[in-house]
């Protein structure tokens, strides 16, 4: 995925994520996202690499796959 491609809702769930490790219902809260739409997000965030599934439920950033962009400033 490159950074023409992540969505807002993207940006936002690595924006929680810097702060550490986080689950779909805290990144939703957070990110101000429902938490269905931020499983689905990290689904497509996940296939690419540029989120960690930890088990149970827990996310963390993989900031070496984060495409370059302004959003991550």
């Amino acid at each position: 995925m490159d950074a023409d491609d992540m969505r807002d809702a993207d940006w936002a769930i690595l924006n929680v994520l810097r702060e550490g490790r986080a689950n779909a219902p805290l990144i939703a809260e957070e990110a101000g996202y429902s938490s269905q739409y931020v499983r689905e997000r990290l689904g497509r965030l996940k296939q690419d690499d540029i989120v960690k599934p930890l088990g149970h439920g827990i996310y963390e950033i993989n900031e070496d796959e984060v495409p370059e962009s302004d959003h991550n400033e």
